[in-house]
């Protein structure tokens, strides 16, 4: 079953107006009144409130299990699953107009946009065009595939869990943002490095390897960087060139291809459980 919620899940995102999931963002409406409400109290008393929805979940998978031949436990694996997709739509509409302004030749404008809608500041072009770059790897690797390799492992409450720390990570100054920072980075480790290890069978293998090895085994390697590291590695030399007009789509055929290969396994392992 999990492969056909992830398939539907899928087709959900990429044809249709829920690029971004669910239109109503639960986890980070309720992660934001979490934080709000408990900003003065201790953490643990956040950390209760914050898995409140995970015990919510798992009641209702409870109540649902059996019932239908199995219909509503699919039907509600799905949305938990929608809930937990990240809210860029990195393949899309996220650097669109970054890459509209390259392509005219813009490169202020191309600067100012990344600066207001992905908040980077770069020295240079080359730096520019990097850091967008790694931002879209970042969010397909957050919003798409860690979730779904907890989902496979723990089912929906393993993305919910996933999805609600990584919310957690944007309240600066709340008592329980370490905690959710060490823990995220620990949920992200694997599929960080599963990711580049597909991104590496579509691209340039040989270069994406040398990258990957300095860093396979560090623990301080943030996922972010590891990724958008291994992204620019499995880039061919001419995709990088900044007087291509279109300097995203190489990004987006490789972030492309490397969900066809998590898809690909997912199927196969599918298939012999």
């Amino acid at each position: 079953m999990s492969f056909l919620v992830l398939l539907m899940v899928g087709l959900i995102v990429t044809f249709t107006p829920w690029r971004k999931g669910f239109p109503l963002d639960v986890f980070g409406g309720w992660v934001a009144g979490v934080s709000h409400k408990t900003a003065a109290r201790p953490a643990w008393q956040a950390l209760v409130m914050l898995v409140l929805p995970l015990v919510a979940a798992g009641v209702l998978l409870w109540l649902v299990d059996g019932i239908a031949y199995g219909v509503f436990v699919l039907l509600t694996h799905t949305l938990l699953l929608l809930l937990c997709v990240g809210r860029q739509d990195p393949l899309g509409s996220l650097a669109l107009q970054f890459e509209q302004a390259w392509q005219r030749g813009d490169r202020e404008a191309a600067s100012l946009v990344a600066q207001r809608d992905l908040d980077i500041h770069a020295n240079g072009p080359s730096e520019l065009v990097a850091a967008v770059r790694t931002r879209l790897v970042w969010e397909v690797c957050a919003g798409y595939l860690v979730p779904a390799f907890w989902y496979l492992l723990l089912g929906p409450l393993g993305a919910m869990a996933y999805r609600l720390l990584q919310q957690m990570q944007t309240q600066l100054e709340h008592p329980l943002r370490p905690l959710a920072v060490s823990i995220t980075h620990a949920l992200e480790w694997l599929p960080a490095r599963l990711m580049a290890l597909s991104m590496a069978l579509v691209g340039h293998f040989e270069r994406t390897i040398a990258a990957l090895a300095g860093m396979m085994l560090r623990w301080e390697v943030s996922a972010a960087s590891l990724t958008g590291l291994c992204a620019e590695a499995a880039l061919a030399p001419e995709a990088t060139k900044l007087d291509r007009q279109a300097v995203m789509q190489p990004v987006h055929r490789l972030l492309q291809r490397s969900m066809l290969v998590w898809a690909v396994v997912i199927a196969f392992l599918s298939v012999l459980a």
